[in-house]
């Protein structure tokens, strides 16, 4: 019993020597704490507040910083795909203006071009812009097939005279009221084969586009070269049929016709010149 009693006095006191001796270490160092804070302030404080103030940048240091030299490249293909792309869009869906185009919305009568060539007996001819255009005005109704045929109706066609080539426009009604243009740019020449001339229609005019590339036509007033505008060639070949009687007097007499823009009062004029064998 009595070591018993000795062994518990014995844990007693070594628990409270310790708990005192605790006491005196935390106390110490509470003291020494705030005598750090008095004299220094909070440990570490400074050093955390300088770390934590972000440097100061500039816009340059901040883009760069985000983007590498690939991404400006992707970026900068981006954008310029993207403006091409809104450039396109508008522009086909900007029809080209018509009215400067003679005879198309004018109140003038049309001459009969085909008896005018029948007369001509394989002669040289000539006639104005006006009077062609009068002309595909009285005679020529343009009729809208397949699909787009349920809300695009034809309006009209006309052609415009270049130097040395013809333009033909054909507008087209997309509902009540949005008017949509496409133009084919025709170019003629004559070869002769075997003896006989034929008459040969490339679909180019005006200045090239890019380098070589010819300027075939427009949708609207954006610009197509000539391979992708040459899918218009059966819609004109359709047009020359329905003038069976002209296609035929001109094949006859080996006629190409020259294009003549007007200048100074003048009024634009196409040629009719027949084939001459030498």
């Amino acid at each position: 019993m009595s070591g018993s009693s000795n062994r518990k006095r014995t844990k007693k006191r070594a628990e409270e020597d310790t708990s005192l001796w605790g006491f005196l270490f935390n106390k110490d160092e509470q003291s020494q704490d705030i005598t750090k804070t008095a004299f220094f302030g909070q440990p570490g404080e400074e050093e955390e507040s300088e770390s934590q103030q972000p440097e100061k940048q500039n816009i340059l240091q901040i883009i760069w910083k985000h983007f590498n030299f690939w991404s400006i490249i992707a970026c900068t293909i981006f954008i310029i795909f993207t403006f091409t792309l809104t450039k396109a869009v508008i522009g086909m869906w900007t029809p080209q203006n018509m009215r400067d185009i003679a005879g198309y919305s004018d109140n003038g009568s049309a001459r009969d071009l085909c008896a005018l060539l029948s007369n001509a007996n394989g002669q040289e001819i000539s006639f104005t812009e006006a009077e062609l255009n009068r002309y595909l005005r009285e005679t020529c109704r343009l009729r809208q097939t397949g699909i787009f045929s349920i809300i695009t109706h034809g309006q009209g066609i006309a052609v415009r005279i270049h130097d040395g080539y013809a333009e033909v426009v054909i507008d087209r009604m997309i509902g009540a009221n949005i008017h949509q243009t496409t133009s084919v740019n025709l170019t003629f020449d004559q070869q002769i084969e075997h003896g006989r001339p034929h008459l040969k229609v490339h679909f180019k005019g005006d200045t090239p586009l890019i380098g070589d590339i010819p300027k075939g036509g427009s949708i609207g007033t954006f610009a197509l070269p000539d391979r992708h505008i040459s899918m218009l060639a059966p819609a004109l070949r359709t047009l020359l049929d329905c003038y069976p009687e002209i296609a035929a007097i001109i094949e006859e007499h080996g006629y190409c016709p020259f294009f003549t823009k007007g200048q100074n009062g003048n009024e634009s004029r196409i040629r009719l010149v027949p084939f001459r064998p030498v």
